[in-house]
């Protein structure tokens, strides 16, 4: 097959790409011979490669170390070989050779392909020399056309820059509302805050004085106005507090975390600057994607995501691009650190993100491993939907005088979602399963069914699909990563104001779970069955929950039971 003539560039490492040197393979002489025989022109070929040649290097020159732009020299395959080193492979230049990407992956923002590099210019990922030329050009269009179609408000309001850093101060509006009016605005939004000079929260975006980027990429992103998680959270992770979170799902805790950390991370020279840790590579995908929304735009911002199930030699590549923000679980990112692939002496936050899941999961202690090449002064911020005494054991290990917020009542489920517990015996589920799906007013797809097991979710599955005809698939650990992320495409209730119904099948199987049901499904307004209600496991339950709450309460030290506790203990030590 003809190798037409292309532009390789090979990269330095240590300068990320701003010095190159350009080289043109010259095509082997079988390869033309195969050519003569097709009866293709040769010049022909090599025009068309030299015309996408020089519009690259018209498009995005790489100057040489002394400002020059690059010479161009022949090199054969052979010599290209024996110098190119395995961590520094040329550029591709075309697109087409470019493998697509796996999921989790960067992607090329003209193609689609394997976003392999970062334009330099815009910090987008790109999948070749071609499609880095096609970017810029796609860029300049845009902007010629938005002068075009708004000239005045291009002359008469240029972009302004960054400024060369970022402290946040109260808006003049926040200031000047009365004390027991923020205590109202806290009630009636249900947030609680715990802490030494807790800031105010705020009441719209424009209060935190952000990038006008910023701004527009939020709205462009459905921000509109903030949830009451990102009222109290942005303001005091802005400060550079340590802050210990708990709030609904759906309730925008994502971007609650992200602000503070793309602020913290626009304005540090050293890189990486940021890390946020997550319990599973769905979540870690799901977050990276919001960051891009987020940081389009701004100067030297480039993530990594880097997690397990994907190939590990691209996520390391990419880490060496002077990324700003680590998106990673723990395993991988540990072992990575292991490999001393990365440094984190110059992280300045950590978010824990899903701290209570991580934790059930069993990553605390990789967790505290990873923080441990963390410095010290670093900011950290654990985010969980809970927080239960094994988050406060954490918390109290890893943040200095935090600010603690909690919006929402704890542990009871999300407002958005409607409540429906039904008592069902095991040989019953299925039929009342198909009944449900056959119901018109329960069923409003997609509808997700938890079970115990995976041979259970298979041929529950099969049976779903065979009985009522409709489209069903699968999902557990066994799947490959490339089903689990096309499967995830049917979303999940509750998440940023959506309404869906939960449907709870139970029966005396189930009865360790009774009064966690009944006590965090009744204030709901959900009606419980008799059975449930009536149960003595239930009573049982419930009286052994307030033994030990009264036993917590009189373990407290206070003002009014200091004296009794002295002479209790004093009696005690008598009596030995």
């Amino acid at each position: 097959m003809f190798v037409p003539r292309s532009l390789k560039i090979k990269r330095n490492a240590n300068d990320d790409g701003k010095s190159c040197v350009a080289k043109i393979i010259k095509p082997d002489p079988e390869d033309l011979q195969l050519d003569k025989s097709r009866d293709v022109p040769v010049d022909a070929v090599a025009t068309e490669a030299a015309t996408i040649d020089r519009h690259i290097s018209e498009s995005c020159p790489f100057p040489s170390p002394g400002g020059q732009l690059a010479e161009v020299h022949s090199v054969s395959p052979e010599q290209g070989a024996k110098d190119s080193h395995p961590s520094e492979e040329p550029v591709k230049s075309f697109s087409k050779t470019q493998r697509w990407a796996e999921p989790g992956e960067p992607i090329c923002v003209v193609c689609g392909r394997y976003g392999e590099y970062i334009c330099d210019k815009t910090d987008e990922d790109v999948c070749s020399l071609e499609c880095k030329a096609k970017h810029l050009l796609q860029v300049k269009e845009k902007e010629e056309k938005s002068k075009l179609s708004n000239p005045q408000k291009a002359d008469s309001e240029p972009e302004s820059p960054l400024n060369a850093s970022y402290v946040y101060k109260e808006h003049p509006f926040i200031l000047n509302l009365q004390e027991d009016q923020i205590e109202n605005l806290k009630q009636q939004l249900g947030i609680l805050v715990q802490g030494q000079e807790v800031t105010r929260p705020i009441i719209d975006f424009e209060h935190c004085s952000l990038p006008e980027v910023l701004n527009h990429n939020l709205k462009k992103s459905g921000y509109e106005v903030p949830t009451p998680i990102q009222m109290q959270m942005i303001p005091v992770g802005l400060l550079g507090r340590d802050i210990l979170a708990s709030a609904d799902t759906g309730s925008g805790k994502t971007a609650a975390f992200l602000l503070p950390v793309i602020m913290r991370a626009l304005f540090e020279s050293k890189t990486p600057s940021a890390l946020i840790l997550t319990p599973t590579r769905e979540l870690a995908i799901q977050i990276e994607r919001q960051a891009k929304e987020l940081m389009s735009g701004l100067p030297r911002m480039k993530t990594v995501l880097l997690v397990g199930g994907l190939p590990l030699p691209p996520q390391l590549y990419r880490l060496q691009q002077h990324v700003k923000v680590i998106i990673a679980t723990p395993g991988r990112l540990l072992d990575i650190i292991k490999q001393s692939s990365v440094e984190l002496c110059g992280v300045k936050i950590v978010v824990v993100d899903e701290a209570d899941t991580m934790l059930k999961m069993g990553f605390q202690q990789q967790v505290l491993d990873i923080l441990e090449n963390i410095p010290n002064d670093c900011q950290t911020i654990l985010v969980s939907a809970t927080i239960p005494t094994s988050i406060e054991q954490l918390a109290s290990q890893l943040l200095h005088n935090p600010v603690r917020i909690i919006t929402g009542e704890k542990n009871l489920p999300c407002a958005n979602v409607r409540q429906i517990i039904l008592w069902v015996e095991d040989p019953a589920k299925k039929k009342k399963l198909f009944e449900i799906l056959n119901d018109k007013k329960l069923f409003k797809p997609p509808v997700l069914v938890f079970v115990d097991c995976k041979l259970g979710a298979d041929l529950l599955s099969e049976a779903v699909q065979k009985i009522t005809g409709l489209k069903s698939i699968s999902i557990h650990s066994e799947k490959s990563q490339i089903e689990r992320k096309n499967i995830l495409k049917i979303g999940r209730v509750g998440r940023l104001g959506q309404n869906g119904t939960a449907i709870t099948f139970i029966n005396n199987n189930s009865k360790r779970l009774f009064w966690d049901i009944a006590k965090r499904v009744k204030p709901t307004g959900s009606i419980l069955p008799p059975q449930l209600l009536n149960s003595p496991y239930l009573h049982d339950q419930k009286r052994k929950e307030q033994q030990k709450d009264k036993q917590t309460q009189n373990d407290l030290v206070t003002g009014a039971n200091l004296m009794d506790i002295i002479r209790k203990h004093d009696k005690s030590n008598s009596q030995k």
